[in-house]
């Protein structure tokens, strides 16, 4: 196992996390009033941005607050406290900044969640007339499709099922990046650095994992010439995310209705991305047709159905059509909760040597006494997972979640009644923030 070292370098600005909030405030005549009598109020008197969307939607593109989300929401905290109100366009929100009070908000969630509604993936699949996915669905019908997944995806048995998928793809990414290393690099012989943005590289990453966990096969991000088809592909899923944000505040449908080029950009993204899926849906369904034993689907890698896509065909607990929003929608919506997360990881192990050296050991030593097994590897490694867990909870790198319909809930001496329609949106304000993407040194040691 060759070794390399990371470095972290970023212009950094402390967030609001940092500071204490010990009263909620008020929006009066344009200025804040804070209120101390302790008295339980209204949803309607929670503070707010100003009531029209539209005004405010119009100040975001002019500003340029898309690009910079985390240093509006910061400013608007230090305003307003720890909870406002907030209306952009079409979408309307609760921000609530206290870990404290985030907590509180996902232990109301009970067995059926309502999430943020995406409405742009929502009114595509409406207008396609696909079936919707985990991630369109709440109620009882997400917790159905949850249960058949988390058999597929999130149970120890199907973890370790596909490791091996996706230590395939790492060690291919590690190779790459030393070759890098080697061609790109300064420094002597044996000893080179290079320092770069690894945000798109950790993308064909998380790309390139995923599909092949989900579908089973790979596409080839990582080859000297990748096919036109991957390019195509990766095009698809970076235009899907990149348009997503926008239409969040706008109505879909009108834009639909009107030909918009920032729609009709991402309803043929989303239309390649299905394509794709289907592709890989009938070859899979050839490989289940032509196979006459079935049940051994039980191998390391999932014998003749490899991927989720293969356990969940092989099964037939789900239609195809369910099948095939399901595996589509966690496809693309894993694509930036991997590399994001990935990305700070490096930059918080190069900013911290250290501990980067403890992890490091700790992985050497268990992938020794592993014997090549991923599994018992991991299972050595309680470091390694702990720095992830730990960047998962320090730096929000997941889009808002929104919860809903609260019943009789009292957050920070507000009453969100039961019959609200907000979405709230919940944000844990990152306490070092960088201003731009962190540039990682990677170094051979």
């Amino acid at each position: 196992m060759r070794r390399m070292s990371i470095r972290g370098t970023a212009n950094v600005g402390l967030g609001a996390a940092q500071r204490g909030f010990c009263v909620a405030a008020a929006v009066e005549d344009g200025k804040v009033r804070s209120v101390r009598n302790g008295r339980v109020r209204s949803f309607q008197e929670i503070p707010h941005t100003g009531r029209s969307g539209w005004v405010n939607l119009l100040r975001f593109w002019r500003e340029d607050r898309f690009r910079q989300l985390h240093k509006h929401m910061e400013r608007t905290f230090s305003a307003l406290g720890p909870i406002y109100r907030e209306t952009v366009g079409t979408m309307s929100s609760v921000n609530i900044l206290l870990p404290a009070d985030v907590g509180q908000l996902f232990q109301s969630e009970g067995l059926h969640p309502r999430r943020m509604l995406l409405q742009p993936w929502a009114t595509h699949r409406e207008i396609r007339q696909h079936s919707k996915g985990v991630f369109l669905k709440n109620g009882e019908e997400w917790r159905a499709d949850r249960l058949q997944l988390n058999k597929e995806v999130m149970m120890s048995a199907a973890v370790q099922r596909f490791l091996p998928l996706l230590d395939n793809v790492a060690q291919d990414f590690c190779r790459m990046l030393q070759a890098r290393l080697e061609r790109d690099g300064r420094g002597e012989e044996g000893r080179r650095s290079l320092t770069f943005d690894p945000s798109p590289d950790l993308f064909r990453f998380a790309l390139e994992a995923s599909c092949h966990i989900i579908y089973g096969e790979r596409i080839g991000l990582f080859s000297s010439s990748p096919s036109l088809e991957s390019q195509k592909f990766i095009w698809a899923v970076e235009r899907m995310l990149t348009t997503t944000p926008p239409l969040l505040y706008l109505p879909p449908l009108l834009l639909h209705y009107i030909s918009a080029p920032l729609w009709t950009q991402h309803a043929t993204a989303w239309d390649h991305i299905f394509s794709h899926a289907e592709a890989r849906i009938q070859r899979g369904y050839q490989r289940l047709s032509s196979c006459p034993g079935r049940g051994s689907a039980a191998g390391p890698a999932g014998g003749p159905y490899p991927g989720v896509l293969g356990q969940l065909m092989e099964k037939g607990k789900l239609s195809l059509e369910l099948i095939k929003a399901n595996v589509t929608e966690l496809m693309a919506g894993g694509v930036d909760t991997t590399a994001v997360p990935l990305q700070f990881a490096l930059f918080e192990l190069g900013r911290n040597p250290e501990v980067q050296e403890q992890v490091r050991q700790q992985v050497q030593t268990s992938w020794a006494q592993a014997g090549g097994d991923p599994q018992k590897a991991l299972q050595g490694a309680p470091l390694l997972k702990g720095t992830i867990k730990e960047v998962l909870r320090y730096r929000n790198t997941v889009p808002p979640s929104a919860l809903g319909r609260l019943s009789g809930s009292v957050l920070l001496s507000f009453h969100l009644s039961v019959s609200s329609s907000e979405d709230l949106k919940t944000t844990v304000t990152l306490i070092l923030q960088p201003e731009v993407a962190p540039r990682i040194t990677f170094s051979r040691l």
